[in-house]
């Protein structure tokens, strides 16, 4: 049995993991990590819950429980039933994380800002080492230069944070190599909105004569970045900054199809995974607005709770006048970029956003302490069992569609019906496994020459066409077969 002392140092090593983890594993974006993750939180939640026999209940708390439950309700009418569990799954994820977050002490919470500044300084010598770049900006492990950039700015910030506690000079370093980091990503709008808040730091900070120094440091160096992008086209994405850049022009196109298709499904919006599926032009899975995204997936109510939750941890941060200023300026940076792109479709930045709101309120708002006895303690335990059977279960199944899909890359046809075939059991909802059954089906069918096995190939894309009837990918094939057929 754990002791009290060990179960109270379980939520900073549990948040600790998930900070490393997001960030060697692509901010468990992908469904297999952050179902994996989602089981080990509420786990880690429920021991630490029923060893110390209490938690600091904050508005964050309550507001991630609204937005959650209105996540799994959109389940039951969205356009893409699958997509929206997955969505709601990343959305549960974040109560724990925030649940255990309200555990740690002020220095414990310290030294995982701190640590976060180590990973990122990791996280951009790692992917210069590996020559982890994309059309000549980095990205390491993430896989998106935006994301990665928005780590990279967390990081100057936490590393700022942490220098000021500590007034160690190794922190400064470790801001150098994100603010390098940051520069090869080569992202405008968080470049823009880093100078902007380098510029406020300054001002905020004017008293003290090394921090003065080293925000006119970072600012000459990031407006300097800026400038030769734009001039000389040296930079990457840098030099096209403009209302009328290309990715930015692209953008303001989702953000009016999305606002057209929200007006139609205002009350109680698409579900998650919705604006993939209805979205009438490309495939484009978010639509890079995230409070537009929160209105599409769960209506006018999910895009008002969480507004208010940002809203109201300001105001509880607002509190604490002058010394709040540097968490405050860092949210409402990360809020402006939200405006802009898909940094919440990672778990480990939604995560990230929750805890710097959660730190506002526990240094500015003094949190109801609520003592679980009896059935208090099962009332808040249980439900983390049934979530962990759920969320085990469900990574199970996309491991066996994974498996089977790397199994069907490499023509070993028996192996990836199999596993497919044990995935369809294990998550019948789902219509991405028929879809792998399909493709596995005609792989065989060609391979042998068989028409019967075609025959289970189209079958297959039927029944995923039925599951998400708004899939234009899956009634373009239907099309092409019954075609081919006359």
């Amino acid at each position: 049995m754990m002791t009290i002392y060990e179960t109270k140092k379980l939520p900073f090593y549990t948040l600790l993991l998930f900070i490393i983890a997001g960030m060697l594993g692509a901010g468990f974006f992908k469904p297999r990590s952050f179902l994996a993750l989602a089981a080990v939180l509420y786990a880690v939640t429920a021991v630490y819950l029923a060893g110390v026999k209490k938690f600091t209940l904050l508005p964050v708390h309550i507001f991630l429980l609204i937005i959650m439950v209105l996540y799994w309700l959109a389940v039951g009418y969205a356009a893409d039933p699958e997509q929206a569990v997955l969505e709601a799954v990343k959305v549960s994820l974040l109560l724990p994380v925030t649940l255990l977050f309200s555990g740690l002490s002020s220095l414990q919470r310290d030294r995982l800002w701190a640590a976060w500044s180590w990973g990122g300084a990791g996280l951009t010598l790692w992917g210069l080492f590996f020559g982890l770049f994309r059309e000549g900006r980095l990205e390491s492990t993430l896989g998106y230069a935006n994301v990665y950039a928005v780590v990279m700015a967390a990081g100057l910030a936490a590393g700022w944070h942490a220098y000021r506690r500590s007034s160690q000079q190794r922190y400064w370093l470790l801001m150098a190599i994100q603010l390098c980091g940051l520069l090869m990503s080569g992202s405008r709008a968080v470049l823009i909105l880093v100078a902007a808040g380098t510029a406020f730091l300054l001002f905020l900070n004017k008293r003290s004569k090394g921090a003065v120094w080293g925000a006119i440091i970072m600012l000459v160096v990031l407006l300097a970045a800026v400038v030769v992008g734009v001039l000389y086209g040296g930079t990457g994405s840098i030099r096209s900054i403009g209302w009328n850049a290309t990715e930015f022009s692209l953008r303001r196109i989702y953000w009016s199809d999305g606002l057209r298709l929200w007006k139609t499904h205002w009350l109680t919006g698409t579900g998650g995974g919705g604006w993939a599926v209805l979205y009438p032009s490309v495939f484009v899975k978010y639509v890079h607005q995230q409070y537009l995204q929160m209105a599409l997936d769960t209506g006018i109510a999910g895009a008002l709770a969480f507004i208010a939750m940002i809203l109201t941890a300001l105001r509880a941060n607002w509190r604490r006048g002058r010394e709040g200023l540097n968490i405050m300026l860092a949210v409402l940076l990360f809020c402006a970029h939200l405006a802009f792109d898909i940094d919440l479709a990672y778990p480990l930045l939604f995560g990230l956003f929750v805890m710097l709101l959660s730190e506002m309120e526990l240094e500015g708002y003094k949190g109801k302490e609520i003592m679980l006895a009896g059935l208090r303690t099962t009332a808040v335990v249980l439900p983390c069992l049934i979530a962990i059977c759920t969320f085990v279960w469900m990574t199970a199944g996309y491991m066996l569609i994974s498996k089977g899909e790397a199994a069907s890359a490499r023509r070993e046809w028996k192996s990836a019906l199999q596993s497919l075939q044990s995935a369809e059991k294990i998550l019948p909802w789902s219509h991405e496994v028929h879809y792998q059954l399909a493709a596995v089906y005609s792989g065989l069918a060609q391979s042998q020459g068989d028409e019967s096995t075609m025959k289970k190939a189209i079958n297959e894309i039927r029944i995923a066409a039925s599951k998400v009837p708004a899939n234009k990918k899956y009634q373009e094939m239907l099309k092409k077969v019954e075609k081919s057929k006359k």
